[in-house]
């Protein structure tokens, strides 16, 4: 079960997904220096659309919900220029300054045992799986293809891409870059070098883009979603009274409100066995410069239920931006 290459293969058929700087580039004025404080950590992903022309994505009807299974292994095995295009991609945000996670070296480092959860039998997406190992805070989602531009007299290669930074905690997209047809006129240009060409282009609009964001969020939170339920079969509801004489829903809200950012959030659901928030604000750092997840989140309020309740509750959390926590009972 311990085989690395056979989890590899076995990892989309398997998982299921439903799933400041002023403008320079560098963050070196206004709000928040990045360049001297933190830079976000990024992955370098392919996306569904590029997944899918591989035939490394496919549907699955689970539960009464069509699912996406994704094979991230299967596609760098299939796709000859991925290996570079992604190197590529890498290097030159090395050279601008970021921290980079390796999306090869990251499959590889997953064992069969994060596939599914022993304990909760809440089974894990491949998507939720690589995200939650490199705990990446921007995600660069390629989607490209090259092609051959006959018209000229060396059959030049050309270059179409799409990298979208996506925040990896709420699924916002903050910076875009493409390019149609990018060409250096040469039949034997690799994809590796048209990509890293292409990316210069670019480079200043794009990463001034994301270190505005990234500022903004570190000045003012990031968003997630909260999810509290009660288990099936326990015998308790969210109107039943906690320890202090409040409702466990009344305790549930007025921990999040002195636990966020400027007590931001909103409800969207409220019932006997359920409370659902989103744009729940929390902190992006740790004091100690560390990542702040909504893992972390979780397990605050799992132990301040457990204590200030007298209940049993436990964090379930998956993913980077989505906080869940299941209350098990007294």
């Amino acid at each position: 079960m311990k085989t690395k290459t056979i989890v590899f293969a076995a990892l989309a058929a398997v998982l299921f997904s439903s799933c400041g700087g002023n403008g320079n580039g560098n963050g070196n004025e206004g709000g928040v220096d990045v360049s001297q404080t933190q830079k976000p950590t990024m992955l370098v992903i392919p996306s569904d659309q590029l997944l899918l022309r591989f035939g490394k994505l496919r549907q699955q009807e689970a539960l009464g919900k069509t699912l996406q299974v994704r094979d991230y292994p299967g596609y760098l095995l299939t796709d000859e220029d991925s290996k570079f295009i992604i190197s590529s991609i890498q290097s030159k945000f090395i050279e601008f300054g970021y921290p980079l996670n390796d999306l090869e070296q990251t499959l590889k480092s997953i064992n069969d045992q994060e596939m599914v959860d022993a304990v909760t039998g809440i089974q894990k997406d491949a998507k939720t799986i690589l995200l939650t190992s490199a705990k990446p805070d921007i995600i660069l989602e390629l989607d490209y293809s090259m092609q051959t531009d006959r018209s000229t007299r060396d059959y030049a290669k050309t270059l179409t891409y799409t990298i979208r930074a996506i925040d990896a905690f709420s699924n916002k997209v903050v910076a875009t870059i493409q390019q149609t047809n990018f060409t250096e006129g040469k039949k034997n240009a690799t994809p590796a070098a048209l990509m890293g060409a292409a990316i210069d282009k670019d480079a200043k609009s794009f990463t001034s883009q994301i270190n505005n964001y990234f500022n903004g969020i570190i000045e003012s939170g990031r968003d997630i979603t909260l999810r509290v339920t009660i288990e099936n079969g326990v015998n308790l509801t969210m109107s039943d009274e906690c320890l202090d004489g409040d409702a466990y829903s009344d305790f549930i809200i007025d921990w999040i409100k002195v636990n966020t950012l400027q007590g931001a959030y909103n409800m969207q659901r409220n019932t006997e066995t359920e409370m659902y928030f989103s744009n729940v604000r929390i902190k992006t750092l740790n004091e100690n410069g560390t990542q702040y997840s909504a893992y972390d989140f979780a397990r605050e309020l799992s132990k301040a239920l457990n204590k200030g309740c007298g209940i049993k509750s436990k964090n379930t959390t998956q993913g980077l931006g989505d906080a869940t926590i299941s209350i098990k009972g007294m």
